[in-house]
């Protein structure tokens, strides 16, 4: 009988916590984009969390691949990618605690009559990668003047 309540517990306190993350917590879009000179040299990426394997993709030119989460209660999500651009090589974070913590993504939109934020995918926030030729380039929104460059490829 112990053990069915401490099994009943445990479950209820997992719903519990998955709830109040999903409810309490900000939802973020990471997106990389594809923005080499040519697509004559074949790109790849892996995306993933300690949770997550989002597999191998291979956007063309100009692709916006993206993938929305929302952050845990501790502000503890980190999301890393590999990249592959022929012998090019790179992995990095894409968003981690620091981002989280310092709001360095975009807020999405905030509905200024009612005071809420209002998004209709569900996220709050946009982070925006763009890979070209030299390396990685951050920006919170996705306007040409916005984005620094933050890694170059190995």
């Amino acid at each position: 009988m112990m053990i069915k309540i401490i099994v009943l517990s445990g479950v209820i306190l997992s719903i519990l916590v998955q709830t109040t993350n999903s409810a309490l917590t900000a939802g973020f879009t990471v997106h990389i984009i594809n923005a080499p000179s040519n697509n004559d040299i074949p790109f790849s990426v892996q995306c993933e969390s300690k949770d997550d394997d989002l597999g191998l993709k291979t956007p063309k030119v100009g692709d916006d691949y993206n993938f929305s989460f929302r952050g845990n209660v501790l502000g503890t999500t980190r999301f890393y990618c590999h990249y592959s651009w022929g012998s090019k090589k790179q992995f990095f974070d894409v968003f981690n605690s620091q981002m989280y913590q310092s709001r360095e993504c975009g807020r999405i939109r905030e509905n200024i009559f009612l005071h809420t934020k209002h998004t209709l995918s569900g996220n709050d926030y946009e982070c925006f990668w763009k890979v070209q030729d030299d390396g990685f380039y951050f920006a919170a929104h996705n306007s040409p003047e916005s984005y620094t460059k933050k890694y170059e490829w190995n």
